[in-house]
């Protein structure tokens, strides 16, 4: 890292408005992590991540999720789908671009084109995101059920409550794409990558 080049980027005013700003939106990330998904027994949540992180027959899977996601998982916060949907439905369409005629022409239409998968790349990242949603809920519901010793967190929980859980994880996955979009467009860096990072160097203490 050149300290240097750091330095010298605050000394410009416009530059040291974009990094504040990147700052500003890290922070709301972390601050975002801590919101938990809406349950229809809240009173639980608390027992069931404390006996399931706590426990030696943990998964190690479930740690390896929780680190990448920045604690979110700890948390069951609406922040567990986190970037996945968006980087699978990347993947996807580089897989599409290679194997699609038209895809490829558009793809090499230059900046005319990239903004049309990119625009194809948020369209798919929600329908990944709302089947994501819905396998974390039964991922932390079996978990909590097998290893932290705590019965279904969530039983008699109506449609609505479905609906208000999956859309909270969804939204959050939405929202952080859209700040990693945000962040990359003030110049600073890559903004998914960054936020990758940051969950990820935020969760190595614990």
């Amino acid at each position: 890292m050149n300290w240097k080049t750091i330095a010298r980027s605050f000394a410009h005013a416009d530059m040291r408005k974009r990094i504040f700003a990147v700052i500003g939106i890290l922070l709301i990330f972390r601050v975002l992590a801590h919101i938990p998904v809406p349950l229809s027994n809240p009173e639980t949540l608390q027992q069931v991540l404390q006996n399931l992180f706590n426990s030696p027959d943990s998964s190690q899977f479930l740690s390896v999720i929780n680190v990448l996601s920045g604690g979110a998982l700890a948390n069951f916060s609406i922040m567990i789908a986190g970037l996945g949907p968006y980087i699978n439905a990347s993947i996807i369409m580089q897989l599409l671009t290679k194997a699609i005629p038209q895809l490829e022409a558009l793809h090499k239409e230059g900046e005319f084109g990239q903004k049309k998968i990119n625009q194809y790349t948020r369209m798919h990242t929600f329908p990944l995101a709302i089947v994501q949603a819905i396998g974390s809920i039964y991922l932390i519901r079996q978990a909590a059920q097998s290893i932290g010793g705590i019965g279904d967190i969530t039983a008699n929980t109506s449609i609505l409550q479905w609906v208000l859980m999956i859309a909270a994880l969804v939204g959050g996955s939405m929202l952080l794409m859209w700040m990693g979009e945000l962040i990359t467009e003030k110049g600073v860096g890559n903004g998914i990558s960054l936020l990758i990072t940051v969950g990820i160097v935020s969760a190595l203490p614990s």
